[in-house]
């Protein structure tokens, strides 16, 4: 499959901006850190979702920049 084929969605043209999955789950690991401010007794708990949700937008980041090579 070509990568112009990978970056295509069927309702929209080539040009048309969308939100990449790594940077959704970037912004999801906030979620976690702002839940941490309400709920003091899971502040570790929340911090380790929120990181590992970090290093996984990270890892997907990287796997999608080296597909693109």
């Amino acid at each position: 499959m070509s990568e112009t084929n990978l970056n295509e969605t069927p309702n929209h043209e080539p040009d048309t901006p969308r939100l990449e999955p790594w940077l959704v789950v970037l912004l999801l690991s906030m979620v976690p850190m702002l839940a941490a401010f309400a709920a003091r007794d899971f502040v570790y708990h929340l911090a380790t979702i929120s990181g590992i949700l970090f290093a996984a937008g990270l890892g997907m980041l990287m796997v999608q920049e080296r597909r693109r090579r």
